[in-house]
Order: C-alpha cells, then structure tokens, then sequence
C-alpha cells in the first residue's frame, strides 16, 4: 500500500457550464467572504492569478496552496447545500499545475461527513512539467453514486521533503458520454447504435487508477464502447461541441467505413468534416453512406465497379461523363412502352441518378474539389431510383448485356451508388433502353448475383407478349425455337 499525503477541497456549488457540472472555477467564489467563511480552514489556500495563462488554462483566477512536510493535510468540511449531482456521470476532472510530477489522487465521500458513507478513490499520473495539465479521474470501477458529499484531493502521494506549490483549477464533472440524448446502457445488441448520430456530453479515453483497495488498473475508452454497441448502419456522427480527451478516432470507421464525421478539430483520417471541408474523402459501394450537411472535399475516392459500357449511378455531387471516364452520361425521361427513355447531359447534379454510357472498365474512381450536398429522403428521378446502402435487388429492374432491363432474382444485390428501375407493371415492364430516341444495345448489367428474366423477345429484339407462335425466339439471353 502506497503512502499517502493528503489536500482535501470540498467541493463547491455545482453550476451548469456547457457540456459540465462545475464544481470551483476561481472566478465565481469568493473563499474570504461571510458567505464562505471558515469553509477553506487549513493550509492558508488563496485565491490568486493564474501564473501562466498562456498554455491550456487561460482562466484570471486559480487556487493555490502550499504542501510541507509540517503541513500535509488540508481539511475543508462539505456544506449541506453544496451536494452535486453526478446525473450519471463517472468522471471529476481538474486542472492542476505543480513543481513535480507525481500522482494525484481524487476521493469522493458520501453526502454527509463522509464518516459513515463510502469512499470512492481515484489516482492520476501528473506529468505536467510544471505546467497547466488537465487530470481526469474515473469513477467507473468504483460502484455506482450520485451524489458525493466532499472532494479530497491528493496532490502529493508521497512524503513531502520539501514545499511545493500547488495550482488547481475548473474543477467539474463531466457530463456522460450521450448518442442523440441516449446513455450507453440504453443501446445492446438487439438495439444497435445506428444512422444519423449526434454526440454530447464528454467524450474521452485514458487510464486512472482504483485506490479503494490495492492500486488496480482502470483504463476507460468511450470511443471501442461506441464501436462495441455500433451498426455498420451508422452512417454520420456529429461531435462537434463535446469535450472530448485523446479522441480514438479510428473505432468510428471500423463497422462502416463511409461513415462522416463531423468535428471541432482535424484527425488523421478520412471523412473527417472541420468548418465545413474534408480534405479527404473516400468511400466504397459495399457500404451504407449519408450526410446530413452540406461541406467540401478537397479529393474523393470511390471504390465500385465499373464495367465496360453502361453502369448505373447516384453520387453525392455534381458530376460530369470525362470524371467516369465515359463518353456520355445520361439522366432518366420517361418510360414508353417497352422502352426506357434516357436523354443525355452535360453534367449530373448531386443526389441523381443517371446512366454512364461507353464507360471502361475501372474499379476505382477519384475526383477533386466535389461539394458533397445534403443526402435527400429519396434518391428517385421519376422511376429511376438510386441507392446509397446495399439492398436486395429482387424485384428491382437491372440493366443486363444486351440493352435490355432485366429483373433481379431472389440473390440479386445492389450495392451503393447504382440505381435501378423501378417497375410496377410486371406485365408491360420496359425490355430496353433508348438514349435520346434512339435504342441502345450491348448494355452491361447492374451489380447482382442472380438475375432471372421471364420476358421473351423475337429475333430483332422486340418484345412479345401472348401466346408463341411458331418460330425463334430469345429467352433468358437463350435462343428458343417453338414449333
């Protein structure tokens, strides 16, 4: 068992401030006044300037006391009216600035003297340097409380050889990490996280350590608990505004990596979305994607076959035939009866769907400066339909080889970023395509694994509907001769 020193502050008026609970600011209380009297009994605490406002506490005012070897202890007793609530929170975190870099460690009493309660106990490593450093102390593995009654704090937890001076600071609690206004443990495996998502509270990853008993590790990672509970249907998660400790910013790509994240500050990774600007933003058809805000990426990579000749697409942004590496590029008109009408244009605005017409065959495609525009509810041009998530594409009308529309089978799938015809007259679906009037043949298929189709077509390529006469015919891309 380690030995301890102790420096006891008890907590203060809780006070809402943004995403915490604050529990001494120095700029708020006065420790001299009647108000306050005898509440800061021991070891001469003062209120001063902070010492060094230029690093990562710019507050006017901090407190500071001085530990001896004469003087170890400083006992400050907890008023009735000052219990905070932790509104299920686990973790107090401080500023302190000292001369060495020793453990720190925080207790928390019950509501009372703390003479009859628990105590709840948590050390933390100051490495500061003399400088400004912000301790975070979890309370996870110590069973759960509400409302704590005294803070002591253990800026020294060995034997004092000399005086030190001790600063601390904005001493709160965090507000618990929260996704659209949901706790953790109201989401489990039969309630993923999943969709559009907007984080508050505090969000954090560190290491402090249980000192109820024997020292005992206590590592905490709200970032691989978010990915634990998390779907690969997350497709946006906007942090901007939490406070947030060594942010793990990776454990919100590995279920879908097409997710968006927007954020206060740049992380080194992709799909990262800072004052509006991705500088890199890279996307695969094999996953759901969606943004619920407009911003801008200074590159875009997508990952999706290409065959050679016509592919089906919908894409976030504007887009024009020479970044596919097409000839044409081609937006849905109208269907009549067996044709599908498709009419070429110069460009494709975001959020259509549209035709690539004598497209080489790419497994990859990259563009530059794209604004990304909010996804809409629906991504249908009249009939013509795209889709940002893989889906089944049974019943869903694809485009096979020889410029037909084909229907998909029980197995057939769609990935991202394709589109389909939408056909509710199985009896008069559309059998081919015609670009600007004109019939296309030799078309590619959409991405499936099975397609069935049960129309059948003469020799010339016209549909037939009715009893067969005698003759030959196409079936299934086969020829079939009745006689």
């Amino acid at each position: 068992m380690k030995k301890f020193t102790l420096v006891a502050l008890a907590m203060m008026a809780s006070a809402s401030c943004f995403a915490q609970t604050t529990l001494w600011n120095g700029e708020d209380i006065n420790i001299t006044s009647k108000e306050h009297a005898g509440f800061w009994a021991d070891a001469n605490p003062e209120l001063v300037g902070n010492p060094e406002k230029d690093g990562i506490n710019t507050s006017v005012h901090c407190l500071k006391f001085v530990i001896s070897k004469d003087n170890k202890v400083v006992k400050l007793p907890f008023r009735e009216w000052m219990q905070p609530s932790m509104n299920g929170s686990k973790r107090v975190s401080l500023m302190i600035k000292k001369d060495a870099a020793e453990n720190v460690k925080v207790e928390l009493s019950d509501p009372t003297d703390g003479s009859a309660g628990y105590w709840k106990k948590q050390v933390v490593w100051y490495g500061g340097g003399d400088k400004w450093q912000k301790l975070v102390f979890d309370f996870t593995s110590n069973g759960d409380f509400d409302n704590p009654g005294i803070m002591t704090i253990t800026a020294q937890t060995g034997d004092v050889n000399a005086e030190q001076t001790v600063y601390i600071d904005n001493i709160v609690i965090e507000e618990a990490p929260k996704i659209n206004g949901k706790l953790f443990s109201e989401y489990n495996a039969e309630n993923p996280i999943t969709g559009n998502l907007k984080l508050t509270g505090a969000w954090m990853k560190g290491e402090s350590t249980n000192a109820d008993g024997d020292w005992t590790p206590n590592s905490y990672n709200d970032f691989e608990y978010f990915n634990q509970l998390a779907s690969a249907g997350v497709t946006s998660i906007d942090m901007r505004g939490t406070v947030t400790k060594d942010v793990d910013i990776n454990q919100f790509f590995f279920k879908n990596p097409n997710t968006i994240v927007y954020a206060d500050a740049a992380y080194d990774h992709a799909n990262v979305v800072v004052g509006g600007n991705a500088a890199n933003l890279v996307l695969t058809d094999a996953n759901a994607f969606n943004a619920p805000v407009d911003f801008t990426a200074e590159s875009v990579k997508l990952t999706r076959s290409l065959q050679n000749g016509i592919n089906s697409f919908v894409l976030p942004f504007e887009v024009s035939a020479s970044e596919l590496g097409a000839s044409k590029v081609a937006t849905f008109k109208e269907t009549n009866g067996d044709i599908a009408n498709f009419e070429t244009v110069a460009e494709v605005e975001a959020n259509k769907p549209f035709l690539t017409i004598d497209a080489k065959e790419a497994k990859e495609l990259k563009f530059v400066d794209k604004t990304i525009v909010a996804t809409p509810e629906t991504l249908a041009d009249n009939d013509f339909v795209g889709v940002y998530a893989p889906t089944s594409g049974e019943g869903k009308y694809g485009i096979n080889a020889k410029g037909n529309l084909q229907k998909g089978g029980a197995d057939a799938k769609l990935n991202a970023f394709h589109a389909y015809l939408n056909v509710t007259d199985t009896n008069h679906a559309p059998a081919r395509i015609a670009l600007n009037g004109s019939t296309l043949t030799a078309i590619n298929s959409i991405t499936a694994d099975k397609v069935v189709d049960t129309a059948v077509y003469d020799i010339s390529g016209r549909r037939v509907y009715g009893k067969l006469h005698k003759g030959l015919y196409i079936m299934n891309g086969k020829k079939v001769v009745v006689k």
